[in-house]
């Protein structure tokens, strides 16, 4: 019989929990600015380290904390990418507790460095 007529949406399978918990996320969320093209499964993932754009106000997707754009947080849960390039972010972490081996492997690398950059999120 089964769930007839529910349509699933989101990633599906195998989800690395990357937050023990969740103390504070930036209220409202975020828009970022991404390419659908850099994202061929169609989601920003979970973990992801995201700043603002002080000029536009539009968020940003990073990959090191020390560029000319400072991170705020990292995403809460995987976001669908947009055909226009601006995606909505649900939540992004501001405070809590994230799992190293869950967050995306570019992040990995530099997990001291996004400890110190992020000092309200304890990374274990």
């Amino acid at each position: 019989m089964g769930l007839t007529g529910v349509k699933r949406t989101g990633t599906q399978g195998f989800q690395k929990v990357v937050f023990e918990n969740v103390v504070d996320t930036l209220p409202g969320g975020l828009i970022l600015d991404v390419k659908k093209a850099d994202y061929p499964n169609g989601y920003v993932p979970e973990g992801t380290l995201v700043g603002r754009d002080p000029a536009t106000g539009i968020g940003k997707v990073l990959t090191a904390v020390d560029g000319a754009i400072k991170p705020i947080g990292l995403t809460h849960r995987a976001s669908e990418v947009s055909d226009g390039g601006n995606t909505f972010a649900n939540g992004v972490v501001i405070s809590g507790t994230a799992r190293i081996k869950a967050l995306p492997s570019v992040l990995q690398t530099i997990a001291a460095d996004l400890a110190k950059a992020l000092p309200r999120i304890t990374l274990v």
